[in-house]
């Protein structure tokens, strides 16, 4: 499944991207995920002119019925890895989920998100795959979790409104 998630800010753009590449953008943001009980901060560097970051989320949301006897409360955790490249103000980024490394195989998601300058501000375009390889509730279950990024990156921007408006 693909998606395409776009936020404009009427900020400019070194000061979304100062916002991004924040240490403090991941404390700013967990109060505002309320199905995630757990986020943290595993690196935060810059390399090179890029920066590197891995996040590591536990999410706390209800397993429907039907998946309760397969879906463990460690399967709803996950690690964000994403580099961003200065230059070019994108990245790329990927989902590790926190499973057996044998079960990694039937879980697939990742894409870019880049920052460009729109108009009076800064338009972020987010764009990625979400595949899920199970039989029968592949596309529910794709769907309920796109549910869930697209609440975590419209926290996200809210977060991101908030600190790069800061004065």
């Amino acid at each position: 499944m693909h998606f395409r998630i776009v936020h404009e800010f009427d900020i400019p753009l070194d000061a979304v991207e100062l916002a991004v590449l924040s240490p403090n953008l991941i404390d700013r943001l967990a109060p505002r995920l309320p199905s995630i009980e757990l986020v943290q901060q595993r690196e935060h560097a810059m390399k090179n002119g890029k920066f590197e970051r891995v996040w590591t989320y536990q999410a706390n949301v209800k397993v429907p019925a039907f998946a309760q006897a397969y879906i463990t409360r460690e399967m709803l955790g996950w690690d964000e890895h994403s580099i961003y490249d200065l230059k070019t103000h994108t990245a790329k980024w990927k989902i590790v989920p926190k499973v057996k490394p044998a079960w990694r195989k039937f879980f697939n998601s990742s894409g870019t998100y880049e920052l460009v300058p729109h108009k009076d501000g800064t338009r972020r375009v987010i764009s990625g795959e979400l595949e899920l390889r199970v039989p029968v509730v592949r596309k529910v279950a794709e769907r309920m979790i796109l549910a869930e990024v697209k609440k975590t990156f419209e926290a996200e921007a809210a977060t991101l409104r908030d600190m790069a408006t800061l004065v």
